[in-house]
């Protein structure tokens, strides 16, 4: 009998002491290590930097690029741009690509813009091209019909579709981002 009581009691203890301490956060991951220079460049603690930018157009409400140069009191400079990509009012994403990054990645969305037909022998396909700093410009659909899309973020993304002028007017702003950074490098 005293074996039964003991067992009831130390069932009530432990179940009562474990309802008393509070569940612990699961710890949150760390944020994934830069990819692009633009992304991962850092001032020394207690210098001056200098950030100029370009507003270099939207497509729609849903994305956005901007050219950006930041630069530390040392002259370290890092050159690229930003594209902003909104989902929805709760989501909104950013990928950074690099200036050195830039006449890849139009040649990329030209290879998209001249995919015309489904390339593959399945009902529906995907073409994509993808950056250091995650950004991915997407062709995809069923049979003869093409539609485009731009994913943003690396741990989270967001994703709009984009018609065909959407897309070369994405193209048209990478590539004047692309002439006003080869023009800085002459000077």
């Amino acid at each position: 009998m005293l074996t039964r009581f003991a067992l009831i009691v130390a069932i009530a203890v432990a179940s009562r002491t474990e309802a008393q301490t509070p569940p612990t956060a699961a710890a949150a991951a760390p944020p994934p290590a830069p990819t692009t220079k633009v992304e991962a460049f850092r001032p020394a603690v207690g210098t001056v930097m200098t950030f100029g930018y370009n507003e270099l157009g939207h497509i729609g409400y849903n994305i956005s690029v901007d050219a950006r140069e930041l630069r530390d009191a040392h002259g370290l400079t890092a050159r690229g741009v930003a594209v902003a990509v909104i989902e929805s009012q709760y989501r909104t994403e950013q990928a950074f690509v690099d200036a050195d990054e830039l006449p890849e990645l139009i040649r990329g969305i030209d290879a998209l813009l001249a995919v015309k037909t489904n390339p593959t022998r399945y009902e529906n396909f995907e073409v994509r091209y993808t950056t250091k700093g995650e950004l991915e410009i997407i062709a995809y659909g069923s049979g003869d019909k093409i539609s485009y899309a731009v994913r943003a973020g690396r741990v989270t993304t967001a994703r709009s579709d984009v018609n065909e002028d959407g897309l070369r007017k994405l193209r048209a702003m990478f590539e004047t981002a692309n002439q006003l950074f080869s023009s800085q490098q002459t000077k």
